[in-house]
C-alpha cells in the first residue's frame, strides 16, 4: 500500500508539473517563434525547430504480463508471469545520433509475494527520413516470477526474457501529417491531420526458464505435448501491421493529442527444448499496439505524458504464449543548438 500512496503521488506531481511548465513556457513563446518550414511538406500544418537537437529524460511504470497455457483436449491453463517494474532513463537526439536508455528501479515490487528481483533494461534507437523511420530496440528482463491463474503455484524469480527487433514504419500523408511530431517531438504539428501507417518488424525473441513454469501435476505430455518441461524458447520472425495516427493540435498553442494503433500478423520459426529434446515448430504471430502521447511541445522544451498498451499472441501447439506490456510515462525534453562540425548531419 506504501508503494502505491507513493506511486500516486509521483504521478501527481509529474502531471501538475506537466501544466505549469507548459502553461509558462507558452505564455512566454509566441506560436511562430522558433520554427522553421520543411521541405516537402505544407507549412500550414508542419514546421520542424530552429533547435534540431535535443536531451531527455523519462519516468515510465510498466506492467508486464506473459500468460503460458495449453489447449491441448480443450484443456486451458493460466500461468502468469505477472511483473510490475518502474524504469528512469535518458534519451539524446542530435544529428543522425538517436538512442533512449532505461533501466529498472530497485526494489520493484513483483506480484503480491514481496519478491523483488525483477531486473529490467531497454535501448532503442532511430533514424528518421520524410517518409519512413526505422527505429531498433533491445529489450532485456531478468528475474521473472510464474505464477498459476489460482496463485497457489508461485516459481522461483529465475525466468529470462530477450527481445530485440526492428521497426520500419512507413506513412502516406507525410506532407501534413508528422510521425516525428506524434512519437519524438522534433517537429510540430500546426493544424490537426492524420495519416495511415505500415509497420514491417523483423524480431528475435528468447524465453529461457530456470524454473518449472507450472506445477508439476500439470506440466505433463498429456497437457503441454512437445512443450513439457520446458526450459527455453526462442524464435526469429517478421510481422506487419497496418495503422492509423492521428495528431491533434489545439488552436494557437503548442499542446498536442496523439494517438495511434498498430495491429497485425506474422511468422515465426520457434525452437524450443522440453523433455523430448529440442524441437522446430513455424507458426504464426498476432501483434497489436496503441499508444496515447500528449503534452506541450515548444521551441526550447517539451513535455509528454505518453500511455501504452501492447499484445503479443503466439501458438506451439499445444502450448501458447501471449504477453501484455502496459505503460504509463513522462518526459522532459531540453533543445539545444548543434556545439560541433565534426559530425555529419547524416548518414545518407
Amino acid at each position: 500500500m506504501k508503494t502505491t500512496r507513493t506511486k500516486r503521488k509521483i504521478w501527481l506531481i509529474c502531471l501538475l508539473g506537466l501544466v505549469a511548465i507548459g502553461s509558462c513556457a507558452q505564455s512566454i513563446a509566441d506560436i511562430s517563434g522558433g520554427l522553421r518550414n520543411i521541405d516537402g511538406t505544407d507549412s500550414l500544418y508542419l514546421r520542424g525547430f530552429n533547435r534540431k537537437n535535443d536531451f531527455r529524460l523519462n519516468y515510465t511504470s510498466q506492467r508486464y504480463l506473459l500468460n503460458y497455457g495449453s489447449r491441448h483436449k480443450n484443456f486451458s491453463t493460466g500461468n502468469k508471469f505477472s511483473n510490475v517494474s518502474d524504469l528512469v532513463g535518458f534519451g539524446l537526439t542530435y544529428k543522425f545520433i538517436d538512442f533512449d536508455i532505461a533501466f529498472s528501479l530497485p526494489q520493484s515490487q513483483v506480484l503480491q509475494t514481496g519478491l523483488q528481483n525483477l531486473k529490467l533494461f531497454r535501448l532503442a534507437g532511430s533514424f528518421s527520413s520524410r517518409n519512413w523511420t526505422v527505429r531498433g530496440y533491445w529489450l532485456e528482463g531478468t528475474g521473472m516470477v510464474a505464477s498459476d491463474a489460482s496463485g497457489e503455484f508461485v516459481s522461483g524469480p529465475s525466468v529470462y526474457m530477450l527481445n530485440l527487433g526492428v521497426q520500419y514504419t512507413r506513412y502516406f500523408n507525410s506532407k501534413k501529417f508528422s510521425f516525428r511530431a506524434a512519437s519524438f517531438q522534433n517537429e510540430v504539428q500546426l493544424k490537426t491531420a492524420g495519416s495511415f501507417l505500415l509497420r514491417v518488424e523483423p524480431f528475435f525473441r528468447r524465453l529461457g526458464m530456470g524454473t518449472q513454469l507450472v506445477p508439476s501435476s500439470l506440466d505433463l505430455p498429456a497437457t503441454y505435448g512437445e512443450q513439457s518441461g520446458l526450459r527455453y524458447v526462442y524464435a526469429p520472425g517478421l510481422l506487419l501491421q497496418p495503422g492509423y495516427g492521428f495528431n491533434w493540435s489545439s488552436r494557437n498553442t503548442r499542446w498536442f493529442v496523439s494517438p495511434m494503433i498498430f495491429g497485425g500478423g506474422g511468422v515465426a520459426l520457434n525452437v524450443y527444448n522440453g523433455k523430448l529434446g529440442e524441437k522446430t515448430k513455424f507458426s504464426v504471430e498476432w501483434k497489436g499496439s496503441a499508444v496515447l502521447n500528449m503534452g506541450y511541445n515548444g521551441p526550447r522544451m517539451y513535455v509528454s505524458l505518453r500511455s501504452s498498451y501492447e499484445l503479443d499472441y503466439f501458438f506451439l501447439d499445444p502450448s501458447y504464449f501471449y504477453t501484455t506490456d502496459l505503460r504509463l510515462g513522462i518526459t522532459f525534453g531540453y533543445r539545444f543548438n548543434v556545439v560541433e562540425k565534426f559530425i555529419p548531419e547524416s548518414l545518407f
